[in-house]
C-alpha cells in the first residue's frame, strides 16, 4: 500500500524487484519523478509490515521504481531478513 500525502487515500498495488534501494510498484495511480510515497509492505507471506518513505525515480506505463529515502531501524532489519 502507499500514500503519497497524509490527506490521500491509501492505494494498494502490487511490488516486485524488491532491493535494499528500493522496489518498483505496479500502479496505474500517475505520479511524476521526484514525488515522495509512504508505503507498506509485507516482503513474505505472514511477514511483519515494511514502513518506508520513497522517492519515485523511475514513471512507466506499468508503474514506477522507487528509491527507499527513510526506512526505519525495524523496518531495515526486516527487509535485510527477506533478502537474505
Amino acid at each position: 500500500q502507499h500514500q503519497a500525502h497524509a490527506d490521500d487515500g491509501i492505494d494498494v498495488d502490487y511490488a516486485r524487484d524488491l532491493s535494499r534501494g528500493g522496489l518498483f510498484i505496479t500502479t496505474r495511480k500517475p505520479m511524476s519523478p521526484k514525488a515522495t510515497l509512504h508505503v507498506q509492505f509485507s516482503p513474505r507471506k505472514d511477514a511483519q509490515l515494511v514502513s518506508a518513505f520513497c522517492r519515485v525515480t523511475q514513471v512507466t506505463a506499468e508503474g514506477v521504481s522507487a528509491e527507499f529515502v527513510s526506512l526505519d531501524a525495524e523496518s531495515a532489519r526486516l527487509l535485510d531478513a527477506a533478502l537474505a
